[in-house]
């Protein structure tokens, strides 16, 4: 009873973790690199509420994906481990930028330079998301593997693309992510996939 209740605890993680990144997603888009100093500049000082509102929820967001991928095994997978690791610090730092920028409101100058800061946290953030999709999947099913290793080249296509100015899959990739981590999710809820033991040594 315990074991299928600890199960299923891990599914809920991957589903709160699903939707408190969609509605932070949905509140506001940050301007990106891309854009003039001026221009982010005057987003970040007309919209300092909603950001500060976002960037905490992006935090417990965070937590939720944590607590996903410990329950997957993250202690005892090397991988996946290395991949919630960097996406950890990669996500704090898109966090504090915004803050940084919503509550200091800098110079045209120094706001295109945070959110330099920011795009780079963001490209990086992109490739731990690609090596968590593969690492997360690969003792799944063959499907689902084929999910992970799909999410993992999408979000790769998309940093490189991002790298020579192309923001095409700047909507997919996050979705395609979503998209897997509720396959997981649902599949853990189910019975079909279960995480692996925290007692269990993967290499």
């Amino acid at each position: 009873m315990e074991s299928s209740t600890t199960s299923r605890r891990a599914g809920w993680w991957g589903i709160a973790f699903v939707v408190t990144l969609f509605v932070s997603g949905a509140m506001v888009s940050l301007p990106t690199a891309r854009q003039t100093g001026r221009s982010i500049a005057a987003f970040y000082a007309g919209h300092t509420g909603v950001i500060l509102v976002q960037q905490v929820l992006g935090v417990i967001t965070l937590a939720f994906l944590l607590a996903f991928a410990l329950a997957l095994g993250a202690r005892r997978r090397r991988w996946l481990l290395v991949a919630t690791v960097l996406l950890a610090i990669s996500e704090l730092v898109t966090n504090i930028v915004p803050v940084t920028l919503a509550l200091t409101n800098p110079e045209p100058d120094g706001a295109h330079a945070w959110t330099v800061i920011e795009d780079l946290a963001d490209q990086s953030l992109f490739i731990s998301i690609a090596v968590f999709s593969a690492a997360a999947t690969v003792a799944e099913v063959a499907w689902v593997r084929a999910v992970g290793l799909v999410v993992a080249a999408i979000s790769l296509l998309r940093v490189v693309l991002t790298l020579v100015g192309v923001a095409a899959l700047d909507a997919l990739a996050p979705i395609a992510f979503l998209v897997l981590i509720v396959i997981l999710s649902v599949r853990i809820l189910m019975g079909l996939s279960k995480p692996m033991p925290t007692s269990a040594v993967h290499s």
